[in-house]
């Protein structure tokens, strides 16, 4: 996994490191891994002609130091202060006006002909926090960012502005918490062990109801392809047709809390929600069953909107006399109904209120998914989900993997890293399919082919 700081964060290793080496120094290895980001974004040096935008702060010296590393290597470099209307002709525009300190509207100058734009830190103008532009930004090709990946280039407009984001450390100390999941790291996910029978990884799953009847099959599907060899489903179904080999049980009439000692009995985790529908006796039948349950549960979509709002959710989950952990799986719309108001525009700090709120491990859905656990410990982030993944039934897919993933005994870390797998895992098998066209029963048989190594899946 990979850090991500927050511009406090990356002030105080800036600081740590100054101490130690000095500024000059600092600012000649942010020049230097900026020039070579100039490099590989233009595939040369001789004959380049490069514009730097120089801004007042340490970007503007950053800027400074790049351009002399470019002209070392043959480069012609034309440093332009900030303020100019409008950029000569070139090939390359090293955009070094403002960084994480930026904190009024940007207006960047207009460009002759079409340069590259290779910017220091992250483009000018953009919220290293949030993801918004502050005025207007230079569209980046390559960002070359210091110490460690922001929030900011992962969400809201930072996204689509930053270009190809390189991270250059500089060799600081950073203490951070938040960190990145990578397509790596779920390469490194333990095999299951060859000692396993059926139930060492198995699911139990609360889903569906008249109309909604493909939410448990999915659910179910999504679960025995992560892995799971039992998925014990409690249904008003009569057929899971994605899933032929789930075991299904009757939904009680009244007492669900039953199904915790008797159809999940052996299971490792418990998914309540999708597709259940929202009558009114139902928010009793959860309560029931989510105090009995002794595993991990999970949370989401129909659950949420019954369960709500957080303070009488995290009422109930005080009462639980379980410390196995539980999940909840918003997306935007939940979000609100459970907490009141919208996540905002800064999704990390709003996931991490929701945890707080409800004493339960935040998974909120978005182009950049945000995990965060309940103690205020190390957050996680999900970025590139593809847009095929907007289809109906994809988050039922998601909640199935995320409660394959916990009930697993042998991942190491908290519940908000297992389910940060689980979103990352979800991401990779969805890119496998078809970019337009993609449906969400189609996702399981890719989850188990990323998780089987069928397909040669670097990066």
């Amino acid at each position: 996994m990979e850090a991500v700081a927050v511009p406090a964060e990356l002030r105080e290793a800036d600081e740590a490191a100054i101490s130690a080496i000095g500024l000059e120094a600092l600012v000649a290895k942010a020049g230097y891994a900026l020039a070579m980001g100039v490099r590989r974004a233009a595939g040369r040096c001789v004959g380049l002609r490069v514009v730097v935008l120089i801004g007042p702060g340490l970007n503007g010296a950053d800027g400074r130091a790049a351009a002399k590393v470019l002209r070392n290597f043959g480069a012609t470099v034309l440093e332009v202060e900030v303020g100019a209307p409008v950029l000569p002709a070139c090939d390359v525009v090293v955009d070094a006006a403002f960084g994480t300190g930026c904190s009024r509207p940007f207006a960047p100058p207009l460009l002759t002909g079409s340069p590259l734009i290779v910017a220091a830190d992250l483009p000018s103008g953009l919220d290293a926090t949030t993801g918004v532009v502050h005025g207007r930004s230079l569209k980046a090709d390559r960002t070359v960012t210091f110490g460690a990946t922001k929030p900011g280039l992962l969400f809201q407009e930072g996204r689509a502005l930053a270009g190809v984001v390189e991270v250059a450390t500089l060799d600081l100390t950073l203490k951070t918490a938040v960190e990145r999941v990578t397509e790596r790291d779920l390469e490194l996910l333990p095999p299951l062990s060859s000692e396993r029978h059926k139930w060492t990884v198995a699911v139990g799953v609360v889903a569906g109801s008249p109309g909604m009847y493909g939410a448990p099959s999915l659910v179910a599907a999504a679960a025995l392809h992560t892995g799971a060899g039992m998925a014990c489903v409690a249904t008003s179904a009569t057929e899971l047709p994605l899933a032929r080999e789930a075991v299904l049980s009757p939904l009680p009439l009244t007492e669900w809390s039953t199904l915790a000692t008797t159809t999940f009995a052996r299971c490792g985790s418990v998914i309540i929600g999708p597709g259940i529908g929202r009558a009114e006796d139902l928010r009793e039948k959860l309560t029931a069953l989510l105090l009995a349950c002794e595993q991990a549960v999970v949370l989401d979509a129909d659950a949420l909107h019954l369960l709500g709002p957080v303070s009488e959710l995290s009422s109930i989950l005080s009462r639980r006399s379980s410390t196995a952990p539980v999940v909840l799986l918003p997306h935007d719309g939940e979000y609100t109904s459970l907490f009141g108001s919208s996540p905002g525009t800064d999704r990390l700090e709003a996931a991490r209120a929701l945890a707080a709120a409800s004493g339960a491990t935040v998974l909120l859905k978005g182009p950049t998914t945000v995990v965060a656990p309940p103690d205020g410990g190390m957050a996680y982030v999900v970025n590139g989900n593809p847009s095929n993944l907007a289809t109906a039934g994809s988050g039922d897919v998601l909640a199935g993997i995320c409660g394959a993933m916990l009930a697993r005994n042998d991942l190491p870390g908290s519940a908000a890293r297992t389910v940060a797998l689980a979103a990352r895992l979800h991401a990779v098998a969805a890119a496998l399919g078809p970019r337009q066209g993609l449906v969400s029963s189609d996702l399981p048989a890719y989850v188990a082919e990323v998780l089987g190594g069928g397909a040669n899946h670097g990066g």
